[in-house]
């Protein structure tokens, strides 16, 4: 698992996380644009909508700065201890190198969640894949706050569960 540590981007004062191979920072109208070309293709393919109400963060090689991805989460039930991963999406050239499952890794280390919790379509055998490798499993009924839409898996981890 890769390390986590923390520092300002370049003249910006903005918080940066960084990992092994990747760093995460508050999305910017240029990443957007950056994004845009092959975003709309992540959204449909992971059959869940990203939240209005999310955090945005760009998923930045460390090697030159490209944007590769972008993460959004916010805090569900902060009394409660969870963390809910909304989206996530990598560009197509740069998925099946274990860039998201670092950036996922990334967000709850700097996270203040003991529980952590993520939406996947049923359709999506790729993405419930992606979640099973990271150590989350389906939700039992009545374990997290609120319910998912019909046809929504939640997946969930504790802080202390080791990927299996």
């Amino acid at each position: 698992m890769s390390r986590s540590r923390r520092g300002a981007t370049e003249g910006s004062g903005s918080s940066l996380t960084r990992g092994e191979r990747i760093a995460l920072r508050p999305l910017t109208e240029d990443d957007i644009a950056a994004v845009k070309p092959w975003y709309e293709e992540a959204v449909a393919a992971a059959m869940v909508r990203p939240a209005a109400d999310a955090q945005r963060l760009a998923i930045v090689l460390e090697s030159d700065g490209t944007v590769i991805g972008l993460l959004e989460y916010r805090a569900n039930s902060p009394d409660r201890g969870w963390l809910s991963v909304g989206f996530i999406a990598v560009a197509r050239v740069w998925r099946g190198w274990g860039f998201g499952s670092e950036a996922v890794r990334l967000v709850e280390a700097e996270a203040k969640a003991v529980r952590f919790r993520a939406n996947v379509d049923v359709r999506d055998g790729l993405g419930l894949y992606f979640w099973l490798r990271l150590g989350y499993r389906p939700a039992r009924r009545d374990e997290v706050p609120g319910q998912p839409p019909h046809g929504i898996i939640t997946m969930v981890r504790t802080a202390g569960d080791a990927p299996g």
